[in-house]
This record gives structure tokens, C-alpha cells and sequence, in this order.
């Protein structure tokens, strides 16, 4: 059996939609699949670019790379999908709609324009395929946005053996960090749409250092760089604490890992996390609005609560454990596949 996975980039493994494929492609094997990635191979030309074409380009250009591999199962993500000989499942991780409001700066109708180009191509992805949400608030999305019905969700995995509690002196001395000093981590690209904007300032006024283990650290922070899974595994650890005060989010791979490494995490109720406080409503206590005053005063009025972090992890542990994970995701492609 083979199966094509079209990814933005089938050479990377550092996106979310990136390392969802790498994640699934995983599960496939270890089933006895074989997998390939492939995504668009078209490079868009300038004036396509500044006229917003290229999401619909790149559209294409993966479609037709999935058409030309001989396949028993296309798997398709975001705008990267469009009708194939084989069974199709496409996978939305969040909406361009929301995801253009809540990351572009810009003239109103500089967003609008990026807006509509990125979601134009999403809405068509779903026709003819079995549809994948990857958090409760995303299916809602796809129906207020979209109209497109929703068959399953199944929410991102991750390895809840590697990101797991641990001693936090030793993670400290592995990164070469002080022993005394409060640290709050961010992870990921330090981009608006993720807040970042708002993390310096707050932890300034609340006497944290700031860790940064991504791209593109603000001065004064400690950068940690891209990390691979088990230094990054060490930099959850040595924090006193997770910011990520998200204006927008489906399902971040950075709440699930925080959470599965039982470090308290300050972030916003968007996406996935909405799913966690329905089923965990004390959590609401580290739950901000994506505002620096809100930020800094979590972090200034920060408490450990050793029950309610366990009870987060337990609940990822059995949700979102890469075996919960694939587990769900085979039992799909069955029925997929005998339909």
C-alpha cells in the first residue's frame, strides 16, 4: 500500500503542517505503508505573487505532483489539494480567513486581498475528499467560512515519552543556563501571529529571562536557536514557564509538548486549547487575552499547581499521545478505504 502526503515543503519538518506529515508518514510505515511526500514544484513567478496567485498555483502544482505518483491514499493539507484517482483525505489545520486576520499587518486591503487568495483555494480543497479538522474550533471555522462539512478530528500527536517532566537543574546545565534565574520560554517562530509582540515587554516587568528556542529572537533574550527534539525536550524542562500568547492557533505542537512536559503554559483560548478547557476548565487560570498587561500579570502572579499540570498531562498523555494519535488516524483510513 502507498500513500502521498503533499506537504508545503516535503524537505522540512520544522512547520506545524510540515511536521504533521513527517508525524503521520511515521504512523503509515510502522503500519506497513510506504509514503512520499511531495508539494508544489512550481516556483511563482513575481507578478503572480504581488497579484496574490500564488496559493492557487502552488494548489495546482502539488495536486498534480500527488496525480503523477501511482497511489493507494492521497492525503492533502490547507490549500495543497485538489481532486485525485485515489481515495483523498484532506486535513485543515485552521483557516486562511482566521489565519491572515490574526498574522498579516498591513493596509486593510492588503489583508483582504492575502485573505481571500489563501482561502479561495482551502475552501475547494475539501470537494471529493474525506475532511480532517485538527481541533474542535477549526471544524467551526470550516462551516461559518467555508460550508464544508466535517468527517472526523483528530488533533495533532506528539512523543509524550520525549516531552515529559524532568530534572529541571539538569536540563539548565545541558543549555548552559543560570541555575537561579526565572526563565519563560517561547517556541517557534517569533512572529505576530503567535504574539510575540507581546513577550519582551511582559517579561521584562515581571523580572523573567526570556528563552527563545526558534527563529528570529528579540535582543535581550537568551536564543536557544531550532532545536532538535531532545534539547528541545531539556529547554521545556529548564523553564519556570511557556508563554505563548497565540492571536490565532488550530492545533499547536508547542501547547501539546508544554503540557505533555508538565511546565505551566500562559497562553490564549484559541484553537485546541478550547477543546483542553472544555474538558479541563481549571486551566483557565494561566488563560489570557493576547495583551502585554494580561501577560505580564500572569507572569508576575505565576504559581505552580502540581495537580491541575498533571491532570493537563494525563489528558494529553491519553489524547494526543503519538499512539492516540495514530490510533486514530488508522482507523480512518480503514473506513476511508473500504468505502
Amino acid at each position: 500500500m502507498r500513500a502521498v502526503l503533499i506537504s508545503p515543503d516535503p524537505s522540512s519538518n520544522a512547520g506545524g503542517v510540515e511536521r504533521f506529515c513527517h508525524t503521520l508518514a511515521g504512523v503509515l510505515e510502522r503500519d506497513g505503508w510506504s509514503t512520499e511526500l511531495v508539494g508544489p514544484t512550481l516556483r511563482v513567478p513575481a507578478a503572480l505573487a504581488r497579484a496574490a496567485a500564488g496559493p492557487s498555483i502552488q494548489a495546482v502544482s502539488a495536486t498534480r505532483a500527488a496525480r503523477r505518483r501511482s497511489a493507494d491514499l492521497v492525503i492533502s493539507n490547507g490549500f495543497l489539494g485538489g481532486p485525485t484517482s485515489a481515495p483523498r483525505i484532506h486535513v485543515f489545520h485552521g483557516t486562511m480567513v482566521r489565519h491572515v486576520a490574526a498574522g498579516v499587518t498591513g493596509s486593510r486591503r492588503y489583508r483582504l486581498r492575502e485573505a481571500i487568495a489563501g482561502s479561495v483555494p482551502e475552501a475547494l480543497c475539501g470537494r471529493g475528499a474525506t475532511v480532517v479538522a485538527v481541533s474542535g474550533t477549526t471544524a467551526s471555522e470550516l462551516h461559518r467560512y467555508y460550508r464544508q462539512r466535517v468527517d472526523a478530528v483528530i488533533a495533532n500527536g506528539v512523543d509524550t515519552e520525549l516531552f515529559s517532566p524532568g530534572d529541571r537543574a539538569l536540563a539548565r546545565q545541558r543549555l548552559g543556563l543560570d541555575a537561579a534565574d526565572r526563565y519563560a520560554l517561547f517556541v517557534g517562530r517569533f512572529e505576530h501571529r503567535k504574539g510575540a509582540d507581546l513577550v519582551p515587554e511582559a517579561c521584562r516587568r515581571a523580572g523573567f529571562r526570556l528563552l527563545v528556542a526558534g527563529s528570529g529572537a528579540p535582543d535581550g533574550a537568551t536564543s536557544l536557536g531550532v532545536l532538535a527534539p531532545g534539547p528541545l525536550a531539556d529547554a521545556y524542562r529548564a523553564a519556570d514557564c511557556v508563554v505563548l500568547p497565540s492571536r490565532y492557533e488550530a492545533c499547536s505542537f508547542v501547547v501539546l509538548e508544554a503540557l505533555a512536559s508538565a511546565v505551566p503554559l500562559i497562553t490564549t483560548a484559541v484553537g485546541w486549547m478550547c477543546d483542553l478547557l472544555s474538558r479541563l476548565p481549571g486551566y483557565r487560570r494561566w488563560i489570557i487575552d493576547p495583551d502585554v498587561d494580561q501577560l505580564a500579570g500572569a507572569l508576575s502572579e505565576l504559581e505552580p499547581d502540581p495537580e491541575l499540570i498533571s491532570k493537563a498531562r494525563t489528558y494529553v498523555v491519553h489524547e494526543n499521545s503519538l499512539e492516540a494519535f495514530g490510533r486514530q488516524w488508522l482507523e480512518l483510513i480503514r473506513e476511508v478505504r473500504e468505502r
